[in-house]
């Protein structure tokens, strides 16, 4: 294969795998420095995308604003110039990690040969049988492995062994050296940790002279936010985008959460992160960084408050 000039990136969505598709744009831009990245993201992302500097351009898709008034002429409007700037371009390869049909379909409207999971191995069969080049990739893996297995098999290059997301951040200002971010709140009610146990948690940080910040991005987070600091100590921040939120992480201290996208984002950012798992796997979904990560929990299991408290002492001890 001749050097790429111009890839297409399709992973539109959720938080913590758009972070997860930042190494592999980072593999691409480290074997190929000439080549043009585009990457079709939702545009609640447009912003978080924005901070990788191996992206050339951003093409924002709307399906979850869309399929509220899918047949709004506004909705068609503004799909129809999302086509068009998908297809602005001829691309030596459109690359689709999301394995889903939604994102296929765009994979096969751009003007460029796709690549992307086989059958057995993409979120949806049928998207997988869509791509002129199909690759397997053992789904057991981790799916930042994953998508940097699929660019390197799409692209002939081996994969370096540590992964870099290629972020923009700032520094920790000394100001900053006592601010703990807590992320304790998850869009799914299986990976909630008892708000009783994150007072604890914020009890014992304060006692040891931190000070909590809390993030929320709907009323009910607020208010579980609200309920904590209440019986507890912290600060309650003003909802922010995930821009903001990205720096509010790069200048924290520490960051202890749930696993959800921002505790990725913290990973991402080399920032010190403690995971708190309970329902999922971390072996394929927990963050992954050159930072100190520490998962506190397993599969099916929930850690308690004194293996937390643990944690976070050691964690404390490894970055002072």
């Amino acid at each position: 294969m001749n050097k790429p000039k111009r890839i297409l990136i399709i992973k539109t969505s959720s938080l913590g795998d758009v972070i997860h598709n930042f190494p592999m744009v980072s593999d691409i831009g480290a074997q190929f420095p000439d080549c043009k990245i585009d990457w079709l993201v939702e545009e609640a992302y447009v912003p978080l995308v924005k901070l990788h500097i191996g992206v050339n351009r951003i093409i924002p898709i709307a399906f979850r604003r869309w399929r509220k008034s899918i047949f709004s002429s506004s909705t068609w409007s503004e799909l129809k110039n999302c086509i068009r700037n998908v297809r602005r371009y001829r691309y030596d390869l459109v690359i689709d990690s999301q394995g889903l049909i939604k994102s296929a379909i765009f994979a096969r409207l751009a003007k460029g040969p796709s690549y992307g999971f086989g059958p057995r191995y993409s979120k949806e069969k049928l998207a997988g049988m869509s791509y002129n080049m199909r690759f397997s990739v053992n789904r057991e893996q981790h799916m930042l492995d994953r998508c940097r297995q699929l660019s390197s098999l799409a692209l002939n290059y081996q994969v370096a062994k540590k992964p870099h997301y290629g972020l923009i951040k700032k520094e920790r200002s000394a100001t900053n050296k006592k601010n703990v971010v807590i992320f304790c709140s998850s869009a799914q009610s299986t990976k909630q940790w008892p708000t009783t146990d994150w007072i604890k948690i914020s009890q014992y940080l304060s006692s040891k002279g931190f000070n909590c910040q809390f993030t929320w991005g709907n009323p009910g987070e607020q208010a579980i936010c609200e309920k904590i600091i209440s019986l507890s100590a912290g600060e309650l921040l003003p909802k922010m985008p995930i821009d903001g939120v990205a720096t509010l992480i790069s200048q924290s201290y520490l960051v202890i959460g749930l696993d959800t996208g921002l505790l990725h984002l913290a990973a991402a950012l080399e920032v010190p992160s403690i995971a708190i798992f309970g329902a999922s796997d971390p072996l394929k979904t927990g963050p992954q960084g050159n930072g100190p990560i520490k998962i506190c929990g397993s599969k099916n299991r929930f850690p308690n408050v004194g293996e937390v408290e643990s944690t976070i002492t050691s964690v404390i001890e490894m970055i002072s």
